[in-house]
């Protein structure tokens, strides 16, 4: 079957690149707010069972792994267009989950939330990376990256602080509420996307036989990596910070505003020069190091100057990462022609194995010692992410 890059003409791959924008962009708004404090809010729920965390996640992303092959061999027929639009209806019903959870109803309650959890992963981001793979141009992605990525963080500098200030003055129950609004409308967007014309030709033991497959170890590596570094990032990190403030929601959320203020002009104008430099596998492996760094720097963080400071400083170098990152394996997944999804779904399953390899890595490891020197994970998995820039360096040689 032939790619449907070469059947879309130049206005549908600008209609769809700015449906998806737009989408991601509606999206980013209720992201924005609930970011730092959704792992807060399931941490409170635990009663600060760290493991029982955890476990909410790993499942998650567990059931997860197992489906997604399912999953892109159900989207052949049901439609990427329609799956982006289901799936923001889907977060529409984890957001009124959360909305009535309480330590009293929760496990009745936070079971329908982590259904719809995977109902939204197994719907969204396989349609989402193959589409803006698609989507986006060889030669300007790295713009077009850095313009998603530094408007996603635009929209996430005001809203940690005023989702700060909305718990404290109302409850987070608002900001579940305005979530829900929120992805109502982003329906709108996604339904605007062209449709394309990718199917998944993997069979389910072929997904799992290519994910250990030594072709594909790099890119699985970096996936992997990728996936762990998240999770500390996203989910532990957040914790940390709460706690280390004593509970004010509004401080947590003023830092983190500051943070990604200062980070914004930077990621747009990091994308472009990516594209004019061209060597985007040296910007990850020196974004990479440094951004390791960061990961031990933070182990250290004793006060909330030590938070803002080392924060921005790690915002910078995951700039550096993230943007090189995620240009480079779009490039790689749009060069795979009408492998495309075959690609995505390989590296969203090795994802996966890093976020348990991360989550089972933090739950034991809490037994035993304080919660920041878990940033070790987020270090070494920074690191990991060097193996794809060496096979990229590798192949520009040959």
């Amino acid at each position: 079957m032939e790619n449907s890059d070469y059947l879309l003409t130049s206005k549908e791959k600008r209609q769809g690149f700015f449906g998806l924008y737009f989408g991601r962009m509606v999206m980013a708004i209720s992201s924005g707010l609930l970011g730092v404090f959704l792992p807060i809010f399931i941490y409170n729920l635990s009663g600060g069972n760290v493991p029982l965390v955890m476990a909410y996640y790993a499942v998650a992303s567990g059931v997860y792994l197992f489906l997604v092959a399912f999953g892109a061999q159900f989207l052949n027929k049901f439609g990427f267009r329609k799956a982006l639009v289901l799936a923001s209806l889907s977060a529409v019903v984890i957001n009124t989950a959360y909305y009535y959870t309480t330590p009293d109803n929760m496990w009745n309650l936070l079971p329908i939330s982590l259904l719809f959890v995977i109902i939204f992963r197994l719907l969204f981001w396989i349609p989402y990376h193959v589409d803006f793979a698609i989507f986006t141009n060889t030669g300007r992605r790295g713009g077009q990256v850095g313009l998603m990525l530094s408007t996603i963080t635009l929209l996430g500098v005001v809203g940690p602080i005023l989702a700060g200030y909305i718990i404290e003055a109302f409850s987070m129950q608002a900001l579940f509420l305005i979530a829900i609004v929120v992805y109502v409308f982003g329906t709108i967007p996604f339904a605007l996307v062209p449709r394309t014309n990718e199917k998944f030709s993997w069979d389910y033991a072929r997904a799992w036989r290519e994910l250990f497959s030594k072709k594909n170890r790099a890119v699985v590596w970096a996936s992997v990596a990728t996936g762990a570094e998240e999770t500390i990032g996203v989910i532990v990190w957040p914790i940390f910070i709460f706690l280390l403030l004593q509970g004010d929601y509004f401080k947590v959320g003023a830092l983190s505003s500051f943070i990604l203020g200062v980070t914004v002009l930077f990621q747009y104008m990091f994308g472009h020069y990516l594209d004019r430099l061209g060597q985007k596998h040296q910007m990850l492996r020196a974004g990479s190091i440094l951004y390791a760094f960061g990961w031990i720097v933070k182990i250290f963080v004793l006060t909330a100057f030590h938070v803002f400071i080392v924060g921005l400083y790690h915002k910078i170098a995951k700039v550096m990462t993230d943007t090189s990152y995620d240009a480079i394996f779009y490039d790689l997944a749009a060069d795979q022609g009408h492998y495309v999804d075959e690609f995505t779904v390989l590296s969203e399953m090795a994802m996966q194995v890093g976020r348990l390899v991360a989550l089972g890595s933090v739950a034991v490891l809490v037994t035993f010692i304080n919660l920041n020197w878990t940033f070790v994970i987020g270090a070494i998995a920074s690191l990991a992410l060097t193996s794809l820039s060496m096979v990229m360096a590798e192949e520009k040689r040959v």
